[in-house]
């Protein structure tokens, strides 16, 4: 494993900072929020908007944890194109915190409609108004300090993960072979599996948005939440298989799958978008952070979808990086090695081969 740098040391130092702090926090803004509701026999819509409201915090919660790990693995593994990723989802990160306050005002101010003043403790406040103005009080701020603590985090790790990229440079592809169709080939395999991560995290964090769908009145069911759930885990497992082990045919099932994602979140934009005027509108609580995830959720599976196929051409060209160097790219077959295959990874070495030696004759050639 690497020793990290001062600067490598640093980003993963304010990553954790920030996972640390932004997760205190959070579970105060929670604590406020269950004392708040307790004080209150809500109606069904409103336990549906109080729900959405927890669940959108544990997302958040969620989020740092799993910049974190991220992190850990692109500093460790010097992964110039995860760091990347990275940062583009931290700038993320400030539309959703965003979004998240602007959910608590709808909670306050309409989650306890037609609601029963039940206090826990009727001594404590005089009426449910003061209760919302003594919960506000706290909640507010703690809200908007962590809007601020993200903005700040985000554009300081912007800039430092620049400095990190050329620090790092393209240390990682270089080491796979002088061939830079080889190298090509790497560099569309790493990003295919950094997509894969952030696909898995989009796809489970939007099916759990779903699960009090219906005592918010949407249309959708306990039933299309399960199979968003279960498809899509079946779908990333064969994908982060056919990656790793690089089968073409396994991916090209995935692409199949992952075009019929592709119609689901266009469909899926347009229906929770096109109520929005509706006087009995069921998405009124939930649109906007359904409409982020659903957008990133889209715009990442036609990504998947073009680099997948990026791959599966370098393999049907022969360039099969991982299976024939490894994880860490030391076992760089001989150039010229044409000698008769006998395991399913020396056919691969001799495949490679053959695609280089074409390829330098093709460079000769023109």
């Amino acid at each position: 494993m690497p020793k990290l740098s001062i600067l490598g040391k640093t980003v993963l130092a304010t990553f954790l900072l920030q996972t640390i702090v932004l997760t205190a926090l959070e579970c105060l803004v929670v604590y406020f929020h269950v004392s708040f509701v307790r004080n209150f026999t809500l109606s069904e819509t409103g336990v549906g908007i109080s729900e959405s409201d927890l669940i959108y915090h544990a997302i958040f919660i969620l989020t740092q944890a799993f910049q974190l790990v991220i992190c850990v693995d692109a500093l460790f593994n010097r992964n110039t194109i995860q760091l990347v990723a990275l940062a583009i989802l931290n700038f993320i990160t400030v539309a959703y915190a965003a979004i998240q306050t602007y959910q608590h005002f709808i909670l306050e101010d309409q989650g306890t409609d037609g609601a029963i003043w039940t206090p826990v403790d009727p001594t404590r406040f005089s009426g449910p108004e003061d209760a919302k103005h003594f919960f506000q009080a706290r909640m507010r701020p703690l809200e908007y300090t962590i809007i601020g603590i993200v903005v700040a985090c985000s554009i300081l790790l912007g800039i430092l993960t620049r400095y990190l990229i050329i620090e790092f440079g393209w240390e990682n592809y270089q080491k796979y072979s002088a061939d830079l169709s080889v190298r090509k080939a790497f560099v569309d395999i790493t990003l295919l599996m950094t997509l894969i991560k952030m696909d898995v995290f989009f796809v489970g964090t939007y099916a759990i948005q779903l699960i009090p769908s219906e005592k918010l009145g949407y249309t959708r069911t306990m039933t299309e939440t399960i199979a968003v759930f279960v498809i899509g885990t079946i779908t990333f497992i064969v994908a982060w298989y056919g990656t790793a082990k690089e089968q073409k045919y396994c991916l090209l099932s995935v692409i199949g799958i992952l075009a019929l994602n592709v119609v689901y979140a266009l469909y899926s934009i347009i229906h929770v978008n096109m109520h929005s005027n509706h006087p009995n509108d069921p998405y009124l609580y939930t649109r906007r952070f359904l409409t982020l995830f659903l957008a990133v959720m889209l715009c990442l599976t036609v990504a998947t979808i073009v680099n997948m196929g990026l791959c599966i051409k370098n393999m049907m060209k022969g360039f099969y990086v991982l299976t024939v160097y490894g994880n860490d790219g030391e076992n760089d077959p001989d150039y010229d090695d044409l000698s008769t295959p006998t395991t399913k990874r020396e056919k691969r070495r001799s495949q490679l081969a053959a695609a280089r030696v074409n390829n330098r004759r093709f460079s000769f050639d023109n």
